[in-house]
């Protein structure tokens, strides 16, 4: 019955195969029709480019002149041209091969199979079969051996972190998240998982390092959730029981009614009342909830909406969203106005600004934090890449940015950074000593098979050369 069953569908397959050999030709389409379906597609895009308002009616005008141009060009090519399949003049070869390959199949499968082996139960395969967790390992450890050779990419160590929490290897991930942190000047925004990572790590354990991390994420968001949450188990791991029932019972009073993360925080709150012998219908807010959530630095929309947000936002145009998210981030810019002495809010309106395309008020935004602290380094990296945006290649560099770069270099003088624009700079000015000692100090810091080792080589020749 078996040998049937094989010759039937080696049949099958050799009919399927064969049937288009034996077709007539057909003419083939040019090139120019694919071609002129992609400017039908492009010529869609710049209409919705332009009903988002990502562009003007001018430019609108001028792409769809050009786009139309090609299209018109395709057009002609795809009346002129014309792309046949050449005749066959035998058909008697592919008869042969539908007939060698199964027999030659056959007897290779005689020759070198196992016909007479018993079958294998599929957990037993799948036990032998490689494993795709590892495969998905030996790729986390290539990115780990990148990241060695370019140790600069914050995003890089970013996706690391998250790759080794994934595979559950969470003491990696608390040493990528702490490369992350370093790089990037300990922003706020990677010490929440930085933190929660050494927990993991430690077993559920909170550790001093880990309630540092939290207490930062908390110094830019006193909101946070997670970060109130461990600071809680931190208290209750210490004994400070009650302190640590006033804190969840807190969170809990000033969390969304459908946030997935309550009923845990209040199954936590009963656990710990009881254990610790408190009667936890006597635990109230520190504060009633909404002065409580009054309280709070309105930074929030410039993390992003809230669940309602969300859920209004679901049935509005592009144009709508646009214009709820703009009136958010016009909510944080006035209420900096009121409050200019806060930082992080500032850094908060100038990366708003910048996912807007306000290039301008983005810089303005960082200016004002960078003049707030002006010894962090990380506050004058924020600046410097806004200046950044607005030059093209060829251009001088903007003196703003030069004054910005020579702070970043006097505070850290190893900075990578600051050496290649502070020593672009100089050479700019013809002070050729200075910049071929400011980027002698970039490139011993570089590998040699680092992307721009090779370009500051050939600009230090030029330099020696012309000294």
């Amino acid at each position: 019955m078996l040998w049937v069953l094989l010759i039937v569908m080696s049949v099958a397959a050799g009919a399927a195969l064969l049937g288009p050999l034996f077709a007539q030709r057909r003419p083939l389409p040019p090139r120019a029709a694919y071609d002129l379906e992609i400017y039908r597609d492009q010529l869609e895009e710049v209409a919705r480019d332009r009903a988002r308002g990502v562009i003007d009616e001018a430019q609108a005008a001028a792409a769809r002149a050009e786009v139309g141009r090609r299209a018109l060009t395709a057009a002609d090519a795809v009346q002129k041209a014309e792309i046949e399949v050449p005749l066959r003049r035998n058909r008697w070869w592919p008869i042969a091969i539908g007939i060698a390959v199964p027999i030659a199949a056959l007897a290779l499968y005689l020759e070198l199979g196992s016909p007479g082996l018993p079958g294998q139960p599929l957990a037993e395969r799948r036990a032998s079969a490689p494993s795709a967790e590892r495969s998905v390992a030996d790729m986390v450890d290539g990115l780990a051996a990148r990241l060695q050779r370019a140790p600069n990419d914050i995003q890089g160590w970013a996706l690391l972190a998250r790759s080794y929490a994934t595979l559950e290897r969470n003491a990696e991930s608390a040493q990528a998240w702490r490369k992350a942190m370093e790089l990037s000047g300990n922003d706020p925004e990677f010490a929440g998982p930085y933190g929660e990572s050494l927990v993991l790590a430690a077993d559920g354990m909170v550790s001093p390092e880990a309630r540092k991390a939290f207490a930062r994420v908390l110094s830019a968001d006193p909101g946070d959730p997670r970060a109130r949450f461990y600071i809680g188990l931190a208290q209750a791991q210490e004994g400070a029981a009650r302190e640590a029932l006033q804190t969840w019972t807190d969170l809990a009073a000033s969390a969304p009614a459908d946030a997935p993360w309550l009923s845990m925080i209040r199954q936590r709150i009963a656990a710990l009342a009881q254990e610790a012998r408190i009667d936890a219908a006597t635990l109230r807010p520190s504060s009633p909830p909404s002065a409580q959530a009054a309280a709070l630095p309105p930074a929030a929309p410039a993390r992003g909406p809230n669940a309602t947000d969300v859920e209004a936002a679901q049935g509005m145009s592009s144009e709508e969203r646009t214009t709820m998210i703009r009136g958010m981030v016009e909510g944080l810019a006035a209420r900096l106005e009121r409050e200019p002495n806060d930082i992080e809010g500032w850094r908060r309106l100038g990366r708003a600004r910048r996912v807007l395309g306000d290039i301008e008020q983005s810089t303005a935004a960082y200016a004002r934090a960078a003049e707030l602290a002006p010894d962090r380094v990380d506050l004058l990296q924020d600046y410097a890449g806004a200046l950044l945006q607005g030059v093209r290649e060829g251009d001088k560099l903007p003196p703003d940015l030069v004054a910005a770069m020579r702070r970043i270099l006097a505070l850290d003088p190893e900075h990578s950074d600051a050496l290649w624009f502070v020593g672009l700079a100089e050479a700019e000015a013809g002070n050729r000593p200075t910049a071929i000692g400011l980027w002698s100090r970039l490139i011993a810091k570089l590998p040699p098979s680092s992307a721009g080792y090779a370009e500051i080589k050939a600009r230090l020749d030029r330099l020696r050369a012309a000294n």
